[in-house]
């Protein structure tokens, strides 16, 4: 992760998240799709799972930005993706990793903007891999933990064998606080009201005040011996430790 960075702006203009991830980058920004190409190394290969194709360049673009109130001042958290693209059968640039479980690597950085400058606080490129079949799944949001306890939390999606969950992450810094799988059901086997069926979710409340996260997780699982339905009423406070979270 980087020390802050000061990058004075052209002519004063405000640059936007991809012309400043073009800098972090030192790639070459493409106007209308929103992409960056930019040079990788065998070892950046490596990382993202390249294939050592298109002379060693990997793509990025911003996916989600959001804006921070820090002591009534705004600063702004950009998550991007990056992935190897080669060329389908029709000419269109699609991620080289197209697998199942395949994903995208997101990375993130901090800004803000003091007169015609901008103060890059933080930047990393490769923090987490989410998404499937090479392609953003994914939802992404913003948790203010209060004092500055910032986290990242991404809801992904995965279905197979007829069952659906939704896994969901929590991230601080980049570094992974709480992974649990917060909704599943089924339903690709079963009607709802048949026999064997089973569901639960997991509603998340925050409370910056206490720096903590209450989780309650409702539903129903199936009895392994009975195969009756029996009710889940799960609830807990995670205090936020800056280490770990667990439920």
């Amino acid at each position: 992760m980087s020390k802050q960075k000061e990058l004075k702006t052209e002519t004063g203009i405000k640059q936007t998240p991809s012309g400043i991830l073009s800098n972090l980058l030192n790639g070459k920004l493409d106007s209308t799709s929103g992409i960056i190409k930019w040079s990788a190394t065998e070892g950046d290969i490596i990382e993202y799972h390249g294939q050592l194709i298109d002379s060693q360049y990997l793509y990025s673009s911003i996916d989600t930005v959001f804006t921070i109130n820090r002591n009534n001042e705004t600063a702004y958290l950009a998550v991007f993706s990056t992935a190897p693209m080669t060329k389908d059968d029709t000419g269109k640039m699609v991620n080289a990793n197209d697998c199942h479980v395949c994903g995208l690597k997101l990375g993130y950085f901090t800004y803000n903007i003091v007169n015609d400058s901008l103060q890059i606080q933080t930047f990393r490129k490769n923090f987490a891999t989410h998404g499937t079949f090479g392609e953003k799944s994914y939802t992404i949001s913003f948790v203010n933990l209060g004092d500055g306890y910032e986290l990242i939390k991404i809801d992904d999606p995965y279905s197979g064998m007829g069952i659906s969950t939704v896994t969901t992450k929590f991230y601080m810094d980049g570094e992974l606080l709480l992974s649990m799988i917060s909704k599943e059901d089924n339903a690709g086997n079963y009607d709802s009201t048949q026999k064997g069926y089973y569901e639960y979710n997991t509603d998340f409340a925050y409370k910056p005040m206490k720096h903590s996260i209450n989780i309650t997780q409702t539903g129903f699982k199936i009895d392994e011996i009975s195969g009756k339905r029996i009710a889940i009423l799960k609830r807990k406070e995670l205090p936020f430790d800056q280490y770990s979270l667990s439920f």
